[in-house]
């Protein structure tokens, strides 16, 4: 979901508490996982921090909970500081309720993304792998479409914050229009499904015994298109792989990647890599689509190239 959803959505479920006062606070948290996006000039020099990006280490439970503390104590410190040097008052407290605010708004964000593809990691750090309800295509066109008239109708006076409580509404109706529409792909559809822009339309992806396939499969039709199957191993075996699946730049591309095939290179090299993202299928991430390892010495391998 994009930031301006999670924001109104919290402020919608203060608002309709009656907690107005708390509103700052649980949109701090809200929106504060969406700073992981500045994790990338860290990562993107040291392959073995790759879950921390945008959409991974701070997107887990245990990362949303202390991104939100943090973020409270800087608030705190800085919000005192103003006060202190620019003699300014601030219409809000900083106590228990705010400080959970801010950890609710963090977890409500939390469960927005579990409901969209790609998925988040929610158990890192005991676990990295994905999770995801694929409810949502990533951010939803709908929403922000609603969530973006609701701020120029409040900026403009046309709607007061108590009319939030609507947003709130809206968005469980299309939560469940959506959330039907996820079950009937579920049941009419074999494979791993992945929901699209259009509601009506799922990627489908399959493991077969030694390929992979890809399709889009109209859920009101049953018709299937733009069928492609790659081989999962071309000059490589499964005991190769195993022997360098913990390659840092391996695991990273696989991390962003709902499959990966490998085929080994005329010159010895093995390359992994996300032909479904390569070829612009799938569009997100857009990052690490791809890497080439090569042997230097027996049972070592590196990364040459990404």
């Amino acid at each position: 979901m994009d930031s301006l959803t999670h924001a109104l959505l919290v402020t919608s479920m203060l608002v309709g508490i009656g907690a107005l006062e708390l509103v700052p606070f649980g949109i701090l948290g809200a929106v504060i996982l969406d700073a992981d996006i500045l994790f990338y000039l860290i990562s993107s020099k040291r392959p073995d921090l790759y879950i921390f990006i945008h959409g991974g280490a701070a997107h887990s439970i245990a990362g949303a909970a202390a991104m939100a503390i943090a973020a409270y104590g800087i608030m705190y410190v800085v919000t005192l500081a103003i006060e202190h040097f620019f003699l300014l008052t601030f219409p809000f407290t900083f106590n228990l309720l705010a400080l959970v605010a801010v950890i609710v708004g963090a977890m409500v964000h939390v469960a927005l993304d579990f409901l969209a593809s790609p998925g988040i990691p929610l158990f890192w750090p005991f676990k990295e792998t994905k999770f995801t309800l694929g409810i949502f295509a990533g951010p939803s066109v709908v929403m922000i479409l609603i969530s973006w008239t609701f701020i120029i109708l409040f900026v403009a006076g046309l709607v007061p914050i108590s009319g939030l409580i609507v947003y709130g509404i809206l968005f469980l109706a299309y939560f469940t229009f959506s959330l039907t529409i996820r079950i009937a792909a579920a049941i009419k559809i074999s494979g791993m499904t992945y929901p699209t822009i259009n509601p009506f339309m799922w990627l489908v992806i399959e493991k077969q015994t030694d390929s992979w396939s890809l399709k889009f499969v109209d859920l009101i039709t049953g018709f299937d298109t733009g069928n492609r199957t790659w081989p999962a191993l071309q000059g490589v075996t499964e005991e190769d792989m195993n022997q360098v699946s913990d390659i840092p730049e391996i695991r990273r591309v696989r991390y962003h990647s709902c499959f990966t095939i490998a085929s080994r290179q005329d010159n010895g090299d093995i390359v992994i890599w996300d032909p479904a993202r390569l070829e612009k299928i799938i569009r997100y991430p857009p990052y690490y689509m791809r890497t080439i390892i090569r042997q230097t010495n027996p049972g070592y391998w590196k990364a040459v190239t990404e």
